[in-house]
Formats: structure tokens, sequence, C-alpha cells
């Protein structure tokens, strides 16, 4: 069983689970639930100890839960999640007899499916799967789809030298899925370092969940609760070896003027609109980008072509070398919207000068309930062309720096990748011959109609 089908098996596991108390719970409030205990008994084994004794009551098992806690914040905040969950919900639709009674049977289910599942990477992806989902129906919140994911970070790895900890970053963490599946990529032999930061208060706990219960002797993490673009984040001087992102598509900023007095923004001297902040988050990813560093950030078409201050800001990024390939992808891979999205890999200390495009907008996808998912040969060719930087007829295109100063820096994909199939030619022979056959159809279907007619006469 590979990967995917083992987080499809782990993720109806859990949604089992949760079908048994939907009438005790609200339908996401059960799945924070068991992943609260998943986090507990997997994050400390005193936790664990604690919540297989049957006969505590929950008052008290919450203070001796906050005890093992003492001053760790994301802790307590599960803690606090978890209490809130079993007080404010489970007590108030069963009575005091069966309140221990049902939560003990949680409990076990709980420590069933970390029993059965002994992969901590798919147990915390069909954790993520079902929450999201539950998530995105009822709240409208949204994550990056898995294909996605795993593209950007199937073009990120890269080899990387030397013996320090690989640094990952994602200004815009949200759930952690990005994170997650750029860990799984590198080999778990390789040290790696996690950084996040996300602006909602119940992805980062959520997010901060899933990196913790990460953490081992070549795995650590450090997450931020925050908006990247308002107050920055220093995380270090070195700078991050990649950066892997999803931001909130042409949503509106409001920028600090004195940006333009310092750092990346005092060199192209313009700010991104307040309209649309895509490259706000693109110059933020670059400012924390070390020297050898790789960016890939998804982003809608319009940053590769509208004018202006956004020109501007391709200019420069192109005139430093920075950009290294745009792929688009197929329409209807979102689940907030229809329209079709793009990949932006940026890199730094580049040796080539040429700019790769992909047009993978017409690759196969398989239809789902609310969107398309770009399918596996899908991820694979765009892959593997990256990897190539090959042009190929209709596909992909490798620009010169020449051909995009001609386009005015403009960058958008039918410029340089023609998808355009000519209609196949007729002779004049095989046109006549079809003009014959057509005249002999119309002279049998008059001899037929004159048949016809003369039998009302």
């Amino acid at each position: 069983m590979d990967y995917s089908q083992s987080v499809g098996t782990a993720k109806r596991a859990i949604l089992s689970i949760s079908s048994q108390y939907r009438d005790l719970f609200d339908a996401n409030s059960i799945v924070t639930t068991l992943f609260d205990l998943v986090y507990l008994y997997e994050i400390n084994p005193a936790y664990a100890q604690l919540l297989k004794q049957k006969g505590m009551h929950i008052e008290a098992l919450n203070k001796q839960l906050h005890a093992i806690a003492k001053s760790d914040e994301t802790q307590l905040a599960v803690i606090e999640d978890l209490n809130e969950s079993i007080q404010r919900i489970l007590l108030l639709r069963i009575g005091k007899d069966k309140q221990l009674q049902v939560f003990n049977e949680i409990c076990e289910s709980t420590l069933r499916l970390v029993r059965q599942q002994s992969d901590r990477f798919v147990l915390l992806k069909a954790m993520q799967d079902a929450y999201v989902d539950l998530e995105s129906r009822i709240n409208g919140r949204t994550n990056t789809p898995d294909q996605i994911n795993v593209l950007m970070a199937q073009l990120a790895n890269l080899s990387f030298d030397g013996d320090e900890p690989v640094r990952i970053y994602d200004s815009t963490s949200g759930w952690g899925g990005s994170l997650l599946e750029m860990r799984r990529v590198i080999p778990n032999s390789r040290k790696v370092r996690l950084l996040g930061q996300e602006l909602n208060a119940k992805a980062y706990l959520f997010c901060e969940m899933v990196l913790g219960l990460l953490d081992d002797d070549n795995t650590s993490h450090a997450l931020n609760n925050g908006d990247a673009l308002v107050a920055d984040w220093p995380f270090g001087d070195s700078g991050a070896d990649v950066i892997i992102n999803d931001p909130p598509y042409s949503m509106r900023w409001n920028p600090d003027p004195n940006l333009l007095e310092r750092g990346i923004y005092h060199k192209i001297g313009v700010l991104p609109p307040k309209s649309r902040a895509d490259f706000a988050f693109v110059l933020h990813g670059l400012a924390h980008l070390n020297d050898n560093g790789t960016m890939v950030i998804q982003l809608p078409h319009g940053v590769l072509f509208r004018g202006s201050a956004e020109a501007k800001i391709r200019q420069y990024l192109l005139e430093r070398n920075y950009i290294e390939a745009v792929i688009g992808l197929p329409a209807n891979l979102q689940s907030t919207t229809a329209i079709p999205t793009m990949i932006l890999v940026l890199r730094k200390n580049r040796k080539r000068k040429d700019v790769l495009f992909i047009d993978a907008s017409d690759d196969e996808v398989k239809k789902a309930r609310s969107r398309d998912l770009l399918s596996t040969s899908a991820v694979n060719k765009i892959v593997e062309t990256y990897h190539k930087f090959v042009s190929i007829q209709r596909y992909a295109y490798v620009a010169t720096p020449k051909e995009i100063i001609e386009n005015d820096y403009n960058l958008n994909i039918p410029r340089y990748v023609d998808t355009y199939i000519p209609p196949k030619l007729i002779s004049v022979s095989e046109l006549e011959n079809k003009i014959v056959k057509i005249d002999q159809q119309l002279s049998t279907l008059e001899a037929d109609s004159r048949l016809i007619m003369m039998k009302y006469q």
C-alpha cells in the first residue's frame, strides 16, 4: 500500500470514529477532539498514561493534564481546546451517568488509531485531511491541494550540501500541509528545520501540533502566530534553504510606506499595489532566502503580465536572474476558485540565464466532487521537464533573456509556449472526392423523397 492509499485508509478510520459520536459532537469538534488526544498521547508518555486511567473524573483529569503541561504554551492550548470540546459540547448532550463512559470510549478509540498507524506522516496527514475537509465545508476555510503540495515539494527538493539542517520556510503555513510534505520528500537521515508563520489562530495551533509531532532527532521546528507582511519574523541570519508557499491570491494589504526606505523594496523603488499582495509574498520570501536558496510559490497568472508597479518588480526579478521557471496549471484545482493558477520557481545564485516556461494547463486531471485533481502522471511530467530544462513542442519552452526583454518582461505563458495545433491539411483531390460522395448522397436523398411524394399524389 503506497503513501496516499495508507493516508486514505487512516482517514476513513478517523471518520468512522467520528461518525459514532456525531449525535454528541459537532462534525468538526469530534475530529478536533481526536487530534487533541492523538497529540497528547504522542507528545508525552505521561499524558498517555493518564488518559488510559478509566476511573478518573473529567474535572480531575483536566487538572492533572494541566499539571503535566506546566508552562508549555502549545500543550496548554491543546488541553484547553480538548476541555472546551468536552465541557461545552459533549457534557451538555448526555447525562452525567454516561459522561465518563463516553469519554473513555473516545480515548480508547484514539489509542487504537495511534497503535494501528505506525507511520507518523500517514497519521498526521490523515488527521489533517479529515479536519480540513470538515473545516472547508463548515467555515469555508481551505488548504493547498495535496497534488500541488507534492508538486511544489518535488520542484524544491534538491541535494543539499553540508551537515547543517536544511531550513524550510512557509510564510502562510496554514494547517501545515506544505511543510509536512516537504519534510516527507527529504530523506529521514537529513536534518531539517521547519519554519512557518500563520495568522489564523486556529490553523496556527493545528500546524504547531503537526510540526511538534514531527520533531525527532533529525527534525525541529519553529512557528510564529502573526502576519508575515505586517510584522516580519527574524528567524535567523542565515536565511532559508527552501521556501514553499501558497499565499492568499490577490488579497488586499496595507503596506507601511517606510518599507521603500529599506531592504529589497528600497532596491526596487516601488511597492506592490494595495489591491494585490501577490508580489509582497514573493519579495518577503526572497528577503528570507539564503544566497543559494530556492523558492516555489503558487500564484494567480496576473503577476506574469500586469503593469505598473508589478511590471517593475518583474523586471527587477529578471534582471537579478532570480526567476527560473514559470509553470501554468489546469483550472479548477483549488477549493475556493476555478481560476487556473501557476507556480513560480525562483532561485538565488543561478548559473543559467534562461527561463523555463511550462504550459501544463491541459495536463491530465481527475474529476472530484468539488474540484479537479492533478494526476500523478501530470506531476511527474512537470517535474521531469523542469529538471531536464528543455523545450518540448506545445508544452515547454526555454526562453532567452533577449526574448523576455523583447516582450517587455511580460511572462505570460502563451507568449512563449505555442499550444496551437494547426488543422490537418486536405489535398485538392481528397476534397474533390468528398464533394463527389456528397453529390451522390444528395442524389439518393432526392430520389427517395420523390418516391415518397408519389405515394401521396
